[in-house]
């Protein structure tokens, strides 16, 4: 049962849309981090620093994770928080493979 669906019975309709409102803010804040994060550990992995764009990476799955949680909680459409965590899979295989930033590139830009 979705967040939503369960405090349905209990709120009035106005707070419960504007409950609604800020949830989806949230959401697309939180999905705009994670694509940021992406990019920001793309960038350092072309500057030479694999690791530290592994360490960022885990950030961005975190904060795709918690995408994927608010898109849940308002039982709302999750295809671009799955598209986002299955390219941030990919993103660190392509990485720990040392894999050309072009390619890397790629499959972030085909978040957009």
């Amino acid at each position: 049962m979705s967040l939503i669906n369960e405090f349905q019975e209990k709120m009035p309709g106005e707070v419960l849309v504007k409950f609604k409102d800020m949830l989806y803010k949230e959401a697309e804040e939180t999905k705009k981090q994670a694509l940021s994060t992406i990019k920001l550990s793309i960038e350092v992995y072309k500057d030479g620093e694999k690791e530290l764009a592994l360490v960022v990476l885990k950030e961005s799955m975190r904060i795709a994770k918690s995408y994927l949680e608010l898109m849940d909680k308002l039982d709302a459409d999750k295809d671009t928080a799955i598209s986002i965590i299955t390219a941030i899979e990919e993103i660190e295989e392509l990485m720990n493979q040392n894999e050309k930033v072009s390619y890397i590139y790629d499959i972030y830009n085909e978040l957009q």
